[in-house]
């Protein structure tokens, strides 16, 4: 089966794939707006995971628009696969590919806005 033919996969891969696009470019003018500025690294942790929290959000925001059921289990989905293709990708850029602690705390951080995203967008489009 293509992706194209399954509606459901097909907004998971696009919503995805939005997600990690609007992480990648901001934690790329993230660094290089922390590099010019010189800010601490005690500023660096708290945003990068809000720029993370605001792209699963968008990325739920975009896969849920046509799926009808069960929209609180594929923002969750959506949150898991876009830490794994996130840690995938940051982990060839960095050149290292240790999983720790820290991976699974991601991974429950995105499961969890994926998770609330889609619970809030559907009582949003419930009330109107």
């Amino acid at each position: 089966m293509k992706i194209t033919e399954n509606p459901i996969l097909r907004a998971h891969v696009r919503g995805t794939l939005f997600a990690v696009a609007i992480t990648l470019g901001a934690i790329l003018l993230f660094a290089f707006f922390v590099q010019v500025a010189g800010l601490s690294d005690g500023v660096v942790r708290p945003l990068t995971q809000i720029i993370k929290a605001v792209s699963v959000f968008i990325g739920v925001f975009m896969a849920i628009k046509t799926i009808e059921n069960r929209a609180w289990l594929h923002g969750a989905i959506l949150g898991f696969v876009y830490t794994c293709l996130t840690f995938l990708i940051l982990s060839i850029i960095d050149s290292s590919f240790s999983t720790t602690g820290g991976f699974f705390i991601e991974a429950l951080f995105a499961v969890s806005v994926g998770l609330a995203s889609a619970m809030l967008l559907r009582l949003r489009k419930r009330q109107f």
